[in-house]
């Protein structure tokens, strides 16, 4: 495998050149002392790309924890990565006050502390992601996820020409081209404003880039290059100068472009287009996989870019989650490709489901969901799966779960099917509420115009009071009135419902015994007191 300069190997990682220069010298888990492997050559250090990718693997695998400890320690050096990541602001919304390290997949589910399962949010948005982690959530994990790779890229962005000013501005140019790109076509506005805010924390930095380019560029004076930066550098930091917390969305686009029109003026010949395979990402996958094409650079060159297919690379979407990295009704990553959305052709053909230590939940049958309403299952957790030993030790008067008292478990009530108003559609309730269940403490009373048995007449209509709830509230009961519903016996058969020695079914009612008011007035008008 290649050997990677430092920022080279800082571009493929996603990791700072400092957080490198750390793991070379310190293991970050407790009692354990695997470092990451380097070379020193004219006193630089350089990593090869096998040690660097297994490294990476490591820090992702579960971290000890110290005894007595309830989680396993983080050390500075990766909490001051995290915050440099989103220039120490929330990486959501930008707030820079009370800022909190929080884990994007859960840590009691993961023991996972690696950088790239860390991201810096405010104690606000932070909440709202733990929060988040069930459904109907204020944020996702894929708004999150999300949010890791845009402040990943736009810091390969800044490393890959840290060391080339001209060629860095350039870069950093055409990084906003690509944010204003996916701000114009962002379908999700949560999405729209990190992007907004990322391209404002790039803004900010133009001035000083522009700065350096122009030193350079006076260093070439005879360079058609370098006389366009001289000419153009300056207005291009005009328009970044004031940008600030307090500006708004609709001032960082305006000014973003007048940066984009005015560069349009400058030719610098790089040959560097986005990485087809990752979209200019670095990263693929749920979980920030490093691109298998580009290796996290985010491009490649032309040539490189013409002769790409995906067919030629060793991936192929996971049979697991077919590609997604997800699984069950509440997106736990995927067991088989732990988030990559791919795996090699080799794992693909040697997939096998029972070859994971995961079956169908025994109390959802797999679905996720329990009751009539769809209630997360309080065994699995909305995984939909469980492990072979949770399988088997399942017992159903284990969870705190009985059938409800007042629906018999079946979550509805009355004729028509009612949701249940004491589970709500759940079918089951706690022991503790079981045990209170009263049913005058619930405001239901037998409706007093069917006696509650949901329908009227000869032939089981509807009742047209509680419209077949069987029930009605106690106001309800209290002003009920017959005369007030639009319904009177049926003049034809005395509201019977029947007519003739052997009972036929009236053919004015129908067997309903009743009839609506103006259709008794109209039948008494034809026929008088016909019988």
């Amino acid at each position: 495998m290649p050997l990677l300069t430092l920022t080279e190997a800082s571009i493929y990682s996603g990791y700072s050149p400092e957080l490198l220069q750390y793991f070379s010298k310190n293991c970050p888990k407790y009692n354990e002392n695997k470092k990451l492997n380097f070379q020193t050559i004219s006193d630089l250090l350089h990593f090869d790309e096998s040690d660097l990718k297994n490294y990476i693997k490591y820090l992702k695998e579960p971290w000890p924890v110290k005894d007595n400890a309830t989680r396993a320690y983080i050390p500075d050096a990766i909490k001051d990565d995290i915050k440099k990541e989103s220039h120490f602001q929330c990486a959501i919304c930008g707030h820079m006050d009370n800022g909190e390290i929080a884990h994007i997949e859960p840590y009691k589910q993961t023991l996972n502390n690696s950088p790239d399962n860390l991201i810096f949010l405010c104690p606000n948005h932070h909440s709202k992601y733990d929060y988040g982690h069930k459904l109907s959530s204020n944020i996702t994990t894929e708004v999150i996820w999300e949010t890791k790779k845009i402040k990943r890229e736009s810091r390969k962005r800044i490393l890959r020409y840290e060391n080339n000013a001209i060629k860095e501005l350039s870069s950093i140019i055409q990084y906003i081209k690509k944010l204003q790109k996916d701000i114009e076509q962002s379908e999700k506005a949560d999405v729209t404003s990190i992007q907004i805010n990322e391209l404002k924390n790039i803004m900010t930095m133009i001035p000083n880039i522009t700065s350096e380019a122009l030193e350079e560029a006076k260093k070439d004076k005879d360079s058609s290059i370098s006389q366009e930066i001289l000419l153009n550098a300056p207005k291009i930091s005009k328009f970044s100068f004031g940008i600030n917390q307090t500006t708004t969305a609709k001032e960082i686009i305006n000014a973003s472009t007048s940066i984009v029109n005015i560069s349009n003026q400058i030719v610098i010949d790089i040959d560097e287009v986005d990485c087809p395979h990752c979209n200019g990402r670095g990263q693929i996958g749920l979980v920030g996989n490093i691109c298998a094409y580009c290796k996290g650079s985010c491009v490649v060159t032309q040539e490189d870019a013409n002769t790409y297919k995906r067919e030629d690379l060793d991936e192929v979407d996971c049979p697991h989650c077919n590609g997604r990295g997800q699984t069950g009704l509440v997106g736990d990553i995927c067991a088989y490709c732990n988030g990559s959305c791919v795996v090699t052709q080799e794992d693909f053909d040697k997939y096998k489901r029972e070859d994971l230590d995961e079956v169908d939940c025994p109390h959802c049958n797999g679905s996720g969901q329990t009751g009539l309403v769809g209630d997360i299952c309080s065994y699995c957790n909305g995984s939909c799966v469980v492990t072979q030993e949770d399988f088997d030790k399942y017992k159903r008067e284990d969870l705190d779960e009985v059938d409800c008292p007042h629906c018999n478990g079946s979550g509805q009530t009355g004729l028509v099917g009612d949701i249940c108003s004491y589970c709500n559609g759940s079918c089951v309730v706690t022991q503790e509420d079981f045990d209170k269940y009263k049913r005058e403490d619930l405001d239901e009373v037998d409706c007093p115009h069917c006696n509650g048995s949901g329908q009227t007449g000869l032939v089981g209509d509807i009742c047209s009071y509680c419209n077949g709830s069987c029930v009605v509230t106690q106001e309800d009961f209290d002003k009920y009135k017959r005369e007030d519903l639009d319904e009177v016996d049926c003049p034809h058969c005395n509201g019977s419902g029947q007519t003739g020695l052997v009972g036929d079914l009236c053919s004015l009612c129908k067997g309903s015994q009743s009839v609506s008011k103006a259709l008794y007035t109209a039948y008494n008008k034809q026929y008088g007191n016909r019988r």
